[in-house]
């Protein structure tokens, strides 16, 4: 499929207090932004469940995105950051399966920045429509990645990932590192045995 005629397909999970509200006012505003965006609308990211995400790529979307209120600004007071902590285990679980991480994202936008949110989804998806369709865009030998996702979204929802996480946001708080990096590190660190073994299911 050549690149002027590829559409990526984009699935949004957004918080209702900012994010979502932010897109809702691009549109009143009549902002331009691409219209590859279907959306489902969350009360908080932190009600991001990590399956999801991987469902959605495995249900047919190239990139998933997720869009809540700025650190520190949370309806819920500390939902973004315990969102921060599922995303993590998604880039995590996309690298091992050898999918590009750049397929999912989460960003932050108050509900007065409807031009923040239009910039964030116009980049991100052109980001993946440069990546391409996923699965051939992989280079895996022609392997649909596809199967692998629902796999890894059904070990997401098991006892030890869950465990995993619990404690990867306790140390978080206890911590109080925010840091992509930080948190990055201690979902490895937490998730490490419930993934292993993970991309030979599949791919």
């Amino acid at each position: 499929m050549s690149s002027a005629t590829y559409e990526p397909k984009i699935l949004g999970f957004l918080c209702n207090w900012c994010c979502y509200t932010a897109a809702d006012s691009a549109g009143v505003g009549r902002y331009q932004y691409p219209p590859n965006l279907r959306v489902i609308r969350l009360m908080c990211t932190g009600r991001l469940d990590p399956s999801f995400p991987l469902l959605g790529l495995a249900d047919g979307a190239d990139g998933i995105f997720v869009g809540g209120c700025h650190p520190g600004e949370c309806h819920y007071q500390t939902g973004n950051y315990h969102a921060l902590v599922s995303a993590a285990l998604v880039h995590e679980t996309l690298q091992r399966l050898g999918i590009d991480r750049q397929r999912f994202l989460i960003d932050w936008a108050s509900a007065a920045e409807g031009p923040n949110f239009v910039r964030i989804i116009t980049a991100f998806t052109r980001q993946v429509a440069e990546l391409g369709p996923l699965g051939p865009a992989e280079g895996n030998g022609g392997a649909d990645p596809r199967q692998a996702l629902v796999h890894a979204a059904e070990a997401a929802r098991g006892r030890k990932i869950r465990i995993g996480l619990i404690n990867a946001s306790r140390e978080m708080m206890k911590s109080g590192d925010f840091s992509r990096e930080g948190i990055a590190t201690l979902v490895r660190a937490k998730c490490d045995k419930a993934l292993t073994g993970l991309a030979a299911r599949g791919l």
